[in-house]
C-alpha cells in the first residue's frame, strides 16, 4: 500500500473512516435487540437468541458496513498518493451520507458502496416505443439505486466549480456477476465492482496534484466525516 501524500491533500482533508455510521448503527440495533430480549425472555434470552437467530434488519446494517469497509480498503490500496479518499462523509441537513469521494486525475468519484446478493445485471424494459435500462439484483428492479446515486453527485457537483469532472458510481459487492462480466452505465451511473473499480480510479486525467488536494479540501469542508 502506498503512504499517503499529506501534501498533496493540502495537510487538511480528514480522510475518515469507512462504514464508520453504518458501524455504528449496527451495533446500536444490535444493543437495542439484546436488551429486548433480556427484558422478555430473562436468563433464557442467550437461548432465545440462539435459536432465533439475528434479526434480518440488524444483520443488513452489518452486512452494509462490511461492504463500505471493504470498498474503502480497495479505494486506499489503489489510489495511493495518485489521489485522495474521503470516506463516510456527513450531507449537512441531510440523514444521509455519502460512502466514498475520490479525488482522482479523472475527476471527484461519488461512491455509493452497495452490499447485496443475487446476479448483477442490466435488463431493458418499456418495450419497443419507450426502451431504458434497468439495474436488476436477483431479477428485481432496483433502479432506485441509480437514482439515489445521481442525487448524489448532484450534491456533490453544488459545492464544486463546473469545470470538475463528477461521476457516480455504485460499487456492489456480494452480487453474482455472469461470465466475463464488464462495468457498465445506466442513466450517467457506472455500475462496477471491487475487481473493477481499481481500473477506473488509476485512469489519467486532466487534475494534476494540487488541484486535486485543492479540491479534496472543498469537499473535506462540505462534507465533514462521521463521528459517533
Amino acid at each position: 500500500m502506498h503512504e499517503r501524500d499529506d501534501r498533496q491533500a493540502g495537510g487538511r482533508s480528514e480522510p475518515g473512516l469507512a462504514g464508520a455510521s453504518a458501524r455504528a448503527e449496527y451495533e446500536r440495533r444490535s444493543a437495542c435487540d439484546a436488551a429486548r430480549r433480556r427484558a422478555k425472555f430473562g436468563r433464557l434470552a442467550p437461548v432465545v437468541q440462539l435459536l432465533a437467530g439475528p434479526r434480518p434488519t440488524t444483520e443488513a446494517w452489518g452486512r452494509g458496513a462490511e461492504g463500505e469497509e471493504l470498498v474503502g480498503r480497495r479505494i486506499e490500496s489503489v489510489i495511493g498518493s495518485d489521489g485522495v479518499a474521503l470516506h463516510d462523509r456527513r450531507i449537512p441537513g441531510h440523514r444521509g451520507n455519502l460512502d466514498h469521494l475520490v479525488v482522482a486525475a479523472t475527476g471527484v468519484w461519488v461512491i455509493d458502496a452497495k452490499h447485496y446478493h443475487g446476479r448483477l445485471a442490466r435488463k431493458q424494459a418499456g418495450g419497443w416505443f419507450a426502451p431504458r435500462a434497468v439495474l436488476t439484483i436477483a431479477r428485481r428492479d432496483e433502479s432506485r439505486l441509480i437514482a439515489a446515486a445521481r442525487r448524489q453527485r448532484a450534491t456533490v457537483e453544488a459545492v464544486l466549480d463546473p469545470d470538475i469532472p463528477t461521476r457516480a458510481v455504485l460499487c456492489f459487492t456480494g452480487v453474482d456477476l455472469p461470465l466475463l462480466a464488464r462495468p457498465f452505465v445506466i442513466d450517467d451511473v457506472l455500475v462496477t465492482w471491487l475487481a473493477a473499480l481499481a481500473r477506473t480510479l488509476c485512469a489519467p486525467g486532466p487534475l494534476g496534484p494540487t488541484q486535486r488536494g485543492a479540491v479534496a479540501d472543498r469537499l473535506a469542508h462540505a462534507f465533514p466525516p462521521y463521528r459517533r
